[in-house]
C-alpha cells in the first residue's frame, strides 16, 4: 500500500520554490510589456498632436465693416434751405416735342436739300409783274387793286419816270410837288395815309386813285403827258 502511495505521488510536478504558481509561459511577458508601453506611447504622443493642431489653427478674424458714411443732417437741412429759393426760381426748360416729320427733316438734311424759306414781308408779285421790283413792283401789284390790269404798269412805268424817276422823297423846289406821283402840294397825299412822306406805297396809292379820277387808266394819263408835258 505505501508504495502504491509512493508512485502516485511521483506523478505529481515538484512545486516551484518561493511561492508563486506559473500561470503560463513567463517567456513571452516582457514582450507584452514592450508592446504595451509601445501603445500607450503612441496613444500619448497621438493625444497631444491633436492637441498641439488643435491649438495651432489660425485664429479667422472677422471682417472689417465697411466705414459708414457721416451724413450732418444738420448740415443737409441747412443746404437745402439756402439754396431752396434759387432753384425754384430756376425756369423748367421741357424736352423737345418728337414729331412725325424729324425723320423727313432729318433726311432731306443729310441729301443736301434744305427747304425754301418763305417771307412774308412782301407780297408776291402779281400776273406780269415779275419783270418789276422795288417801288415799280409795288405798283405794278397795287394796279388790280384799283381796277387796273398788269398790262397799264408799262405806261405808268414810263410815266412816273419822267415825273420822279421813283424816288419817294423827290421834291420839286419851284412847283413843290412832291413824291413819286409828283402830287401838288404833296400834302394831299395824306388821304392815303400820315405816313405819306416816306412810304412809297401810300404815295403809289394815292396816284394811282389821281390818275383813275382824271385819266381813267394809267395809258391815259400817259398820253396826256406826251402831248402837254404834265399830267
Amino acid at each position: 500500500m505505501s508504495h502504491a502511495a509512493d508512485d502516485r505521488h511521483d506523478d505529481i510536478p515538484d512545486e516551484p520554490t518561493g511561492g508563486v504558481t506559473p500561470t503560463g509561459d513567463t517567456s513571452r511577458t516582457p514582450l507584452r510589456l514592450a508592446l504595451l508601453s509601445l501603445l500607450v506611447i503612441a496613444v500619448t504622443a497621438g493625444a497631444w498632436v491633436g492637441i498641439s493642431l488643435s491649438d495651432e489653427q489660425p485664429e479667422v478674424e472677422p471682417l472689417m465693416a465697411l466705414p459708414q458714411p457721416i451724413v450732418d443732417e444738420e448740415w443737409m437741412q441747412e443746404s437745402i434751405s439756402r439754396h431752396k429759393d434759387r432753384i425754384a426760381d430756376e425756369p423748367v426748360v421741357a424736352a423737345p416735342e418728337e414729331t412725325e416729320d424729324e425723320p423727313e427733316e432729318l433726311n432731306a438734311e443729310l441729301n443736301g436739300e434744305e427747304e425754301e424759306e418763305t417771307t412774308t414781308s412782301e407780297p408776291a408779285p402779281a400776273a406780269g409783274c415779275g419783270d418789276y421790283s422795288g417801288n415799280r413792283q409795288i405798283a405794278c401789284n397795287l394796279l388790280p387793286q384799283h381796277g387796273f390790269s398788269t398790262g397799264e404798269m408799262s405806261c405808268l412805268d414810263q410815266l412816273w419816270e419822267h415825273e420822279s424817276g421813283w424816288n419817294e422823297h423827290a421834291s420839286n423846289p419851284s412847283s413843290g410837288a412832291y413824291g413819286i406821283p409828283q402830287a401838288l402840294p404833296g400834302d394831299k397825299m395824306a388821304s392815303a395815309g400820315s405816313d405819306w412822306q416816306t412810304n412809297p406805297a401810300t404815295q403809289i396809292s394815292w396816284g394811282l386813285g389821281y390818275i383813275s379820277d382824271r385819266y381813267g387808266s394809267p395809258c391815259g394819263a400817259w398820253g396826256y403827258f406826251q402831248s402837254n408835258g404834265w399830267y
